[in-house]
């Protein structure tokens, strides 16, 4: 191939990537709309699928007749490729699956039970008592705590481009994500996945693309999922490397009947079942059927690419395979699932991890045991027992009430009638062990006093926010992986923006100046792009990557203050002081805390005005000397006197030394006048 005949290759190539990229219009509706009807969190009824009325092809309902014009018979449709024999293989498959989770799906039901406090339920106490064990909220409080830090750890996302000419577009997106998030309530979805991380070991999110949303139009949806539902394959890591994913929800049976009218008359029971958690509300089968959402990987023209099926029973109700206007698409063109998963503890053969009640469940149950009979124990010492002779003429009842102080006895009263029962009280150590285990648990689950904000002996905010600093180690590897997380989902959303957001939309953005601004965005900045052609012979398309760089939104009072005195101690050692730049960026480049490199820009570019003031002084002073020599005598004492007062936090300077820092050099004439105004205002 030749060079003209490779330049009009590439031209044909870019024309046709053209059209189907979103620029062919259908009844003044962009065809991009129309694609976007393919759905995402759950699919629409199918006459949604269906094309806009005069837009269909050839034989498809609204569109030309079958024969006009002497034109031939449209062509028959094509053999479903989703059938009933492979919803039953995939049903094998799920139960493969859920098998292979079953210690997982029973763990999390007991931790479950564990934070509800219905773990001793039905189980006694060990020495015959038949009073139930109440457990204590030492793992409660470890929980809480954890969730605490997770909230106020909230990322908050810089996009950084991989390219210099990607800049824009990552500031971009800078501001437009946090809206998407904010139009999601990712806030509310963040807090609830920190519940699951920290009882249960994983959060669990998904990013769909809701074809429902804005009227139509699309827009992504990131929510939270329940591990329960979700199955991959056993024994992978990573669940990117399953061969299948499903997930499965319970839906109401009418509301299905309605929105698929394929379901009426059909039995959508089946011999697959969700494991349930214990509530204190009764849950009924008979009037939900279960939806499944199975997603798996094909490939098509010789490339991976991710499928989509939505089935009930063994009836399907939408399959990307048997879609024409996904035909030579995938469900989503980064080829991904379209889930997240965020392990707290990770562990060998499975995507998911274990929570703080797996970690000190043993110790938690230790301590219930103790504390259970310690306090037996204070009970018996609290209320006297007495051992009584069946014969004994003592009235019981008067005896039991306490707020009668005369107890009557018929006959004689002997020594054996009633007799104390000795009471032997605990030794300390057994409260001394109790408190040693409360102890273990904080310090196994990273959950000390002072990350609680007590610190004995220490009341300055700089001190306590250091100890706690110290203590807080476990959090803040937690919440790294938490940033990991939401790294990847950023990444997803990014994916579906590039991907559907053909039409512009409209977000509201903090601009520079702390107004709002409302933008336009689409995905133009986001499409594949040809590289520069080296030597005139293309080198191929380019697809615009970026890196995601978290940080904390919030912080808490502590570390507020602790900042606070920081920039106060900086401000009385002279670092802000444009005279003292130089030494102050020495100072800050060896300092580490929050948003250091911005606070360093701000000081060498202070220093650099200073630097061009004192330039542009020293013109001023030479010019004025020689045709105003009084003028630039009193310029040159004002500079002095301002540089003396600028560097006083550095100590008294001599007016040789501020004169060798603006290096004005004295005329004769100069030093005349400067001394007949010496005379004058100082009299001998």
């Amino acid at each position: 191939m030749n060079r003209e005949e490779a330049m009009a290759h590439m031209e044909k190539s870019f024309r046709k990537g053209a059209e189907t990229n979103g620029t062919e219009q259908r009844e003044g509706v962009p065809y991009a709309a129309a694609r976007a009807l393919k759905g995402g969190t759950g699919m629409p009824p199918p006459d949604m699928m269906r094309p806009e009325r005069g837009t269909a092809t050839m034989g498809q309902p609204g569109g030309m007749p079958g024969q006009m014009g002497g034109m031939p018979p449209p062509a028959a449709p094509l053999p479903k490729r989703m059938t009933r024999e492979r919803l039953m293989e995939a049903n094998k498959i799920l139960k493969k699956y859920k098998a292979g989770k079953a210690r997982l799906e029973a763990r999390l039901k007991e931790d479950e039970k564990w934070w509800r406090g219905h773990a001793w339920d039905g189980m006694r106490a060990a020495g015959g008592t038949d009073e139930a064990i109440r457990p204590t909220k030492w793992l409660v409080n470890v929980i809480m705590g954890k969730h605490a830090d997770m909230v106020d750890a909230y990322p908050e996302p810089v996009i950084l481009p991989r390219e210099r000419s990607d800049e824009r577009e990552a500031k971009r997106l800078t501001s437009i994500l946090p809206v998407v998030l904010e139009q999601n309530k990712f806030d509310e979805v963040y807090a609830k996945q920190a519940w699951e991380k920290n009882k249960h070991g994983t959060a669990a999110y998904a990013v769909y693309w809701d074809s429902k949303k804005l009227n139509g139009l699309g827009d992504v949806t990131i929510c939270g999922i329940d591990l329960m539902n979700l199955f991959w394959e056993p024994g992978i890591e990573d669940i990117q490397k399953s061969k299948h994913l499903f997930l499965v929800s319970a839906q109401d049976k009418d509301a299905l009947r309605q929105q698929y009218p394929q379901l009426r008359g059909v039995n959508m029971q089946t011999d697959f079942s969700l494991t349930q958690y214990q509530t204190e509300d009764l849950q009924g089968k008979s009037d939900k059927a279960l939806v499944v959402d199975w997603y798996y990987h094909s490939f098509r023209s010789g490339r991976q690419t991710l499928e989509y099926c939505k089935y009930c029973g063994l009836e399907v109700l939408y399959a990307s395979e048997d879609d024409p206007n996904m035909e030579g698409r995938a469900w989503y063109e980064d080829g991904e699932y379209p889930f997240v998963l965020d392990p707290l503890f990770p562990q060998k053969g499975s995507p998911a991890g274990w929570g703080y009640i797996d970690l000190g469940r043993g110790t938690q149950e230790n301590i219930d045991l103790l504390d259970h009979v310690i306090s037996l124990n204070a009970r018996a010492g609290a209320i006297p027992r007495y051992f009584r002779k069946n014969d004994s003429a003592i009235n019981l009842d008067q005896f039991m009430d306490f707020s009668n102080p005369v107890v009557n006895v018929e006959g004689g009263l002997g020594d054996v009638d009633m007799k104390p029962i000795q009471y032997f009280p605990l030794d300390k150590m057994y409260v001394q062990h109790l408190n040693d285990k409360i102890e273990e648990l904080k310090q196994t689950c990273g959950n000390q006093d002072v990350s609680n904000g007590i610190a004995s002996g220490v009341t300055a905010a700089s001190g306590i926010a250091a100890q706690m600093e110290a203590v807080g180690r476990t959090s803040r590897d937690a919440n790294k992986g938490t940033y990991r997380a939401y790294s990847r989902i950023l990444e997803k959303v990014i994916e579906r923006i590039r991907q559907f957001y053909d039409a512009p939309r409209t977000f509201r953005i903090l601009g520079a100046d702390a107004e709002y601004e409302y933008v336009r965005y689409d995905n133009s900045g986001l499409v594949l792009r040809p590289n520069q052609p080296i030597g005139g012979w293309s080198t191929g398309w380019r697809k615009p990557i970026f890196d995601i760089q978290m940080s904390a939104q919030k912080q808490n009072a502590y570390s507020k203050m602790a900042q606070n005195e920081l920039a106060l101690q900086l401000l009385s050692a002279g670092v802000f002081n444009p005279n003292l730049a130089d030494q102050g960026a020495v100072l800050l480049s060896m300092m580490d805390f929050n948003r250091k490199e911005e606070l360093l820009e701000k000081v060498r570019r202070n220093g650099m005005m200073a630097k061009m003031t004192a330039v542009w002084q020293k013109m001023a002073i030479a010019l004025a000397s020689r045709y105003e020599p009084v003028t630039a005598d009193r310029m040159a004492r004002a500079v002095l006197s301002q540089a003396e007062r600028d560097m006083a936090p550095g100590g008294p300077i001599s007016l040789r030394r501020i004169a060798r820092f603006s290096d004005v050099s004295e005329t004769p004439q100069m030093a005349r006048f400067r001394e007949r105004a010496r005379s004058v205002s100082q009299p001998e």
